[in-house]
């Protein structure tokens, strides 16, 4: 009967323990699902991994991307061969990244070589410069790209405004436009004029610091079926982080922001720059350093949970009993916590939101009944309601007191 007993114990350990572990995995967003998310909005922050691990791996490489898979997006750049074949490269030409087997310097455009002409070159170290050295890595096929990542992580697709259909035309006929997010170098205008009638996600954007122009583009895009703009300025105080801009960007609808091309108002690429763009309404982020940005979305995705559990703590508080001056201090308090958990928030907010709404709480004060002051407001309405009663109250007593007369005094 002992042994049973064990034996049963460890059987439902085991269960449970396995439920645990599976429980990421089963709920661990999808390439489709983050696609989706670039449309259907909601209040999680994006991350965008650049190029992706280009610190330890040549950028745009098989690579790269195979050590950034855990990351919600990886950013690549697409360019046409010769023969036509999207390949990953960020620039025009090979000069940068590649090197012969011999570790000479190679030149020319990636336009004037083949697939085959590009498999024979090497790619250097990191993000390329005569200075690294060639790896044992080579161009890679975005053919080759969508095969590694299988559905698990989203590709943002950076193309130019010339190469876009060729690029749309080859990933459609793999079957992946539902993984992928077209990322066009090309005004805003024209990316909608790109895009109209394909089944396609693709990114607005406004770069500048023109209020007009700036709300203009994002109601362009909005009625495109566009829904994330990327919006970038250099100037920190600019338009483009104010809230009569940035208000906008609510339900459905994503701001996003790239902190790798000088573009982000020169905040810096870490946890005080992404700290302040997420609370100014930024909620996709592109950034050389995709696993401090992630550990920084989990750290904020804990302390939203947190707050959510004061409010549910809270939320039905009894407030008669407190003076209306605590209870007013609250209230606020709670409001802008709910009002938190509805858009995406930045850890700062939720932790002062948390702490604020705490220090109300420990201080309402229990204080006499509170008066409440009526006033009655005279309408047409009531005034006539008022002299009818008045009529009727007089007509009944007038008539009381002559039947009482003629009964002689009994009524």
């Amino acid at each position: 009967m002992v042994l049973f007993c064990k034996k049963t114990a460890f059987f439902v350990l085991s269960i449970i323990i396995l439920a645990v572990i599976a429980v990421p995995t089963a709920f661990a967003a999808t390439a489709e699902d983050t696609v989706s998310d670039f449309s259907d909005g909601g209040n999680n922050i994006i991350c965008i991994a650049h190029r992706g691990d280009w610190h330890s791996f040549p950028e745009n490489s098989v690579e790269a991307v195979n050590a950034a898979l855990d990351y919600d997006v990886i950013s690549v750049d697409v360019k046409l061969t010769a023969d036509g074949i999207p390949v990953l490269m960020a620039d025009d030409s090979v000069d940068r990244m590649c090197a012969d087997k011999d570790d000479k310097s190679v030149s020319g455009a990636v336009s004037s070589f083949t697939l085959g002409q590009l498999k024979e070159f090497n790619l250097r170290e990191a993000n390329g410069g005569s200075q690294n050295p060639i790896t044992n890595a080579t161009v890679p096929e975005l053919k080759e790209i969508f095969e590694l990542t299988d559905g698990k992580t989203a590709l943002m697709l950076n193309v130019s405004a010339e190469s876009f259909k060729a690029v749309y035309d080859y990933v459609k006929a793999l079957g992946k436009t539902t993984e992928a997010i077209f990322r066009i170098d090309a005004k805003n205008e024209q990316i909608i004029e790109l895009t109209k009638d394909l089944d396609v996600t693709a990114t607005g954007n406004y770069q500048g610091n023109i209020i007009f122009l700036a709300t203009s583009a994002a109601k362009n895009a909005f009625n495109n079926n566009i829904y994330t703009i990327e919006m970038g300025s250099k100037n920190g105080h600019g338009v483009l982080y104010d809230n009569f801009l940035m208000k906008r960007f609510t339900d459905k609808k994503r701001a996003m922001v790239s902190m790798v091309n000088g573009r982000c108002g020169g905040r810096t690429d870490n946890e005080t720059g992404w700290d302040d763009l997420i609370s100014r309404g930024y909620s996709v982020i592109e950034t050389d350093y995709p696993a401090e940005l992630t550990e920084y979305i989990q750290k904020t995705s804990a302390a939203a949970v947190e707050l959510e559990k004061f409010v549910d703590l809270y939320g039905d508080e009894e407030l008669s009993p407190y003076t209306s001056e605590s209870e007013k201090a609250f209230t606020s308090a709670l409001t802008t916590a709910k009002q938190l958990l509805q858009n995406p928030s930045s850890f700062s907010e939720l932790t002062d939101a948390r702490y604020s709404l705490q220090s109300a709480h420990d201080s309402l004060t229990v204080g006499a009944k509170k008066n409440v002051t009526l006033q009655f407001k005279f309408t047409p309405g009531r005034i006539i309601t008022v002299i009818l009663c008045a009529a009727a109250f007089t007509v009944g007593s007038l008539y009381l007191h002559k039947k009482k007369v003629l009964n002689g005094g009994k009524i």
